[in-house]
């Protein structure tokens, strides 16, 4: 198994991460977790990230090319800090619980919170890729409003479906 086309992060950049898990620090076929493992959880990263992106009018897969480099960068950081932080979960007996922080798991927490900062980066439209247009003005058009966690707002003023102001 190879990282997929579609994911953002590197395997070397997990390792440097949380490399010691591992003697060596290199992932390989018997270390726990494995090489195939640590590539497949770069992709399950990857796949929410792109979900979110996709959601938000942006184009997936963000290429490492023209005025997307930065973007890039970005993701692939954010995209191996996750899977760094899964990876930390394969320990026998030790899971993240990322709605309980905890004080022994602040290396875990650290890393988690990095991929959900770059998760809320995207959702605010600060991420600068490049945005499928037509997202965006069916967004505009249809007068949609999100408050800062995506969620849609409902309007201040409001009127039953009976109700008729020329016939009063």
């Amino acid at each position: 198994m190879a990282v997929g086309a579609n994911s953002y992060g590197t395997v070397a950049k997990v390792q440097a991460r949380v490399g010691d898990l591992v003697s060596g620090r290199a992932f390989s076929t018997g270390t726990i977790p494995t090489l195939a493992q640590v590539e497949g959880l770069i992709d399950d990263v990857a796949s929410r990230i792109n979900m979110e992106l996709r959601a938000n009018g942006y184009n997936v897969p963000v290429a490492n090319s023209d005025n997307d480099v930065e973007a890039y960068a970005y993701l692939s950081y954010a995209n191996s800090a996750g899977a760094a932080a899964l990876a930390l979960n394969t320990l026998p007996g030790i899971v993240l619980d990322p709605d309980a922080p905890d004080d022994h798991l602040n290396r875990r927490q650290s890393l988690w919170a990095e991929l959900n900062a770059a998760l809320k980066y995207i959702k605010e439209g600060h991420l600068p890729a490049t945005r499928n247009v037509t997202t965006e003005i069916t967004k505009a058009w249809a007068g949609s409003s999100q408050d800062s966690d995506g969620k849609t707002r409902e309007p201040v003023f409001t009127r039953e479906v009976t109700s008729f102001p020329s016939i009063w």
